[in-house]
């Protein structure tokens, strides 16, 4: 039996590893392609440390170090495959099942470095893992997989040539010894330094936040950490504090109980804090539970966290502890860049105890109960699922297992009969057995689906099928996004994103990154039925589902992070600069925000960073709907979408280096904002407000979008004004539109009650896209800001899909002699990262 698995151009030493030996591993210098090398022998309690010396590395090599199952692909990397956890050397990127968030940043490694993976408790559901660079602590991280046998040593090489000196888990002599009463162990970004003269953390500020972790959990020996204040804001507000998981849940639980983390602020609001003031977070256990023999402190089970201010109970809170326990967290911000973190004053505050014991005795059968009502809500049997014959499906505690044997042939479907609703909108699949020649589509539809057809292909339904990486909806795939291809490794989302009356959105995902959005036209939400349709065409399919009552919901993207946007294949994100690369295209190729513009996200904007001409248009802008409307729409009111695109007489008023953008006035403040209303449109060029146009929000509300023309490959936004608090626009000009508008869309519903296309009316298109009214009247008088809106040549057709706005030269951007922005231009007041609720760890 070999001891190892290799693929590519790896050159090693295939021999079974000794105590102390050293196993040369080499990657050929033009081998640019992923390379894969695993130790068929897993880590264990005895041998739990594996590390590599790196000796040679190209500029452009990459090493990833981690742990997988035998059935990673062999192009694959750990952590990106699902049930496993890598580390990068070039960007210093840690992932554990796709996904790469963590309570901190990690380093990059190169030569001369000793980079080392280490498990430091093997759970029954899950386990914790650290990642060391030359002995010191840089990440944590979960290993989603209950199975240790499956814990293999795995490494993936590119770029080469490379050249390292492997010790395997039987060589690794010992575990290496780390403590989170060395502060230079705690894991910290790079811009934070420890002085060891002060005994302090401190960062330059330039950040809102950064995230110093501990590389041990809270115990029985050391149950709480006190933070001494060397830094308030003017207001009295501090550092924050936590206990954190190691990294985020996966899936989220739907326990209250069970959070990512607990988390205190001082603000500097209802908490105002002094320089030299102690605050602590500590953790107590249950008296029965830590009284057993074989006790142990780092397995799930209900905990009492506190909060200590200047040594006193000042906050209690029942919490299910995760796997792998509770880790210190501070957070340093703008306010306060410096702190002092004591592990060793009070580990175990005394008097506290018998006090804790008793209120946890009090609360303690409660929160069991608690516990209890949640495990019945998430579990499911047989009777919840419809599915055709052939289908098996067996159930665990944290998900669904779902197969379709080789030998049965034919389209077959599966249902779970338990709609998705606001409350529990979100389900997530992993795709553990998938053959090129099989098919799986994932997505939702109603009780009609026929048992033998896609979800997608079928009317009203919506799927994504892994093997043409369409997005269909009511057999149709024409939106905005091609949609990607999924296979054997991948984890899928599907979340009903908004809920709507006639017309819901869908947001579809892959390994943990937005993909796209397509309408579901069922306006009975009992419908929203997650489905799966299979076709193993004589091949095994194996996925393992975790249903919407069963998880805790999507993680929340950033609208403000262009690698949570949906990007087509192979797109490359610069995130330093909000650049993204893009392959070769003869199409038009697009990216789209996960979200729609709302009250909280009301703005989106890119930098015009290239040279554009007639034969090379730059990108176009575009407020869109989720998909186009289905059926399409009979006003001129009622649009698939917006586009500014600078070409033609547009080309006139914009140059290299001008921001271009939308923004959405919502002026129907009562009303559902998923729900069709009229809103205001408006055009900017660096931030002032050129054109206005009232059209009804579609369903789901517009989508940022950015089209990308043949030849143009690169487009760089810009998130300095996702909201817009000030503007020009006033009420006067707000009565104007809407009363305008009111009575052009009464003259189309006049024409629609003779038989008529309200597209044929002879509108003045100028009182469609137009400047505001305050504006004109400062044209009249003399101002320099003018404006002038022509028609773009456009068929009958596409005048029923879009709009294309075309402007003359209009006046730049000024500001007053104090920076203050004058009436006509946009100013930006803070900043959303997303436009949903969203905690980072």
């Amino acid at each position: 039996m070999s001891l190892f698995r290799c693929a590519g151009d790896v050159i090693f030493d295939n021999i079974e590893p000794l105590p102390g030996q050293i196993c040369n591993v080499r990657l050929k210098q033009f081998s640019e392609t992923c390379n894969f090398l695993q130790h068929l022998s897993p880590l264990t309690p005895e041998h739990p440390y594996f590390f590599a010396q790196i000796r040679a590395l190209a500029p452009k090599s990459r090493i990833t170090l981690g742990i997988a199952g035998p059935d990673i692909a062999e192009d694959a990397h750990p952590g990106e495959w699902v049930s496993s956890v890598g580390y990068q050397s070039d960007s210093g990127q840690c992932f554990s099942c796709h996904c790469g968030h963590g309570n901190t940043e990690g380093e990059k490694f190169g030569i001369g470095d000793v980079f080392g993976v280490l498990v430091t408790y093997f759970g029954e559901t899950s386990s914790t893992v650290i990642f060391l660079k030359n002995g010191y602590p840089v990440a944590t991280r979960f290993l989603y997989e209950s199975d240790h046998n499956r814990y293999l040593p795995t490494i993936s090489l590119q770029q080469g040539p490379i050249d390292l000196g492997l010790m395997w888990p039987e060589a690794a002599m010992g575990v290496p010894l780390y403590s989170e009463k060395n502060m230079l162990h705690w894991i910290k970004p790079t811009n934070t330094v420890y002085s060891i003269e002060t005994d302090t953390f401190s960062y330059n500020g330039k950040d809102v936040e950064v995230i110093i972790q501990s590389p041990h959990p809270l115990s029985t020996e050391l149950s709480h950490f006190e933070v001494v204040v060397r830094e308030v804001s003017a207001v009295g507000g501090g550092p924050a504090m936590a206990l954190a998981t190691c990294s985020p849940l996966l899936p989220a639980s739907p326990c209250p109980l069970l959070n990512d983390f607990i988390r205190f602020f001082p603000d500097g609001t209802t908490v105002k804090l002094k320089v030299g003031q102690r605050m602590g977070w500590g953790v107590h256990f249950h008296k029965t539970a830590r009284s057993q023999p074989n006790f142990d402190p780092r397995a799930q089970q209900l905990v009492l966290c506190y909060l200590t201010m200047d040594a006193k109970i000042s906050h209690i809170q029942v919490m299910l502890q995760p796997v792998g326990g509770f880790f210190p967290v501070v957070m340093l911000n703008q306010g306060a860049t410096k702190v002092t973190v004591d592990m060793e004053t009070n580990p175990q505050p005394k008097g506290m105890v018998s006090f804790l014991d008793s209120h946890f005795e009090k609360v303690f059968d409660k929160n069991v109960d608690l516990i209890k009502e949640f495990m019945l809500a998430k579990s499911v049997d047989r009777s919840m699922f419809r599915c055709s014959e052939g289908v098996e499906v067996s159930m665990t505690g944290s998900h669904c297992r779902v197969r379709l044997p080789a030998s049965v042939k034919g389209i077959h479907t599966l249902q779970f009969l338990s709609p998705l609703t606001q409350k529990h909108p979100y389900f997530l699949c992993f795709i553990r057995k998938l053959y090129e020649d099989s098919t799986i589509s994932v997505g939702v539809a109603g009780h009609d689906l026929p048992t033998n057809q896609h979800p997608g292909k079928f009317r009203p339904s919506v799927g994504w099928h892994s093997r043409q990486g369409r997005l269909l909806r009511n057999d149709r795939s024409d939106g905005n996004l091609a949609g990607h291809r999924f296979s054997r490794g991948d984890m899928i989302g599907v979340e009903m994103e908004k809920f709507a009356k006639e017309m819901s959105v869908v947001l579809f995902s892959r390994n943990n990154r937005p993909v796209g959005t397509c309408y579901y036209t069922q306006p009975h939400h009992d419908e929203f039925l997650p489905s799966f349709g299979l076709c193993s065409n004589g091949h095994d399919l194996e996925i393992d589902v975790c249903w919407q009552t069963m998880n805790g919901g999507a993680r929340a993207f950033s609208v403000t992070d262009l690698q949570d946007w949906c990007l087509p294949p192979g797109a490359v994100v610069t995130k330093d600069s909000s650049t993204v690369i893009v392959r070769e295209h003869t199409k038009p190729s697009a990216i789209q925000a996960p979200y729609s513009l709302n009250r909280a996200y009301n703005h989106f904007e890119i930098r015009l960073v290239d040279e554009f001409c007639e034969d090379q248009p730059p990108p176009a802008v575009v407020l869109s709907t989720a998909t186009p409307l289905d059926p399409p729409p009979v006003s001129n009111f009622k649009l698939d979408f917006l586009r500014f695109w600078a070409v033609n007489e547009a080309a006139k008023s914009v140059k290299k280096g001008d921001l271009v953008g939308w923004g959405v006035l919502y002026v129907e403040k009562d009303t559902d904002p998923a729900e069709e209303q009229l809103v205001i449109c408006y055009l900017t060029v660096n931030r002032q407000v050129l054109l206005v146009r009232v059209v009804y929000q579609p369903p789901g509300g517009f989508y940022p979008l950015v089209i990308l023309p043949q030849g143009v490959n690169c487009v760089q936004m810009e998130f300095g004004a996702t909201i817009i608090r000030e503007h020009p626009i006033t009420e006067a000009d707000v009565r104007t539109l809407l009363e305008d508008a009111k009575r052009m869309i009464a003259e189309e519903n006049e024409a629609i009650a003779q038989g008529h296309d309200p597209h044929d009316l002879d509108f003045d298109h100028s009182r469609l896209f137009r400047p505001l009214p305050g504006a004109a009247k400062a044209r009249s008088s003399g101002s320099k800001w003018q404006a002038k809106v022509k028609e773009a040549g456009m068929s009958q057709q596409a005048k029923r899909n879009m709009a294309t706005v075309v402007v003359d030269v209009m006046g730049s951007s000024k500001t007053k002699n104090n920076g203050e922005p004058q009436r006509g231009s946009v100013s930006s007041q803070g900043d959303q990262a997303s436009s949903k609720s969203c905690v980072v760890l």
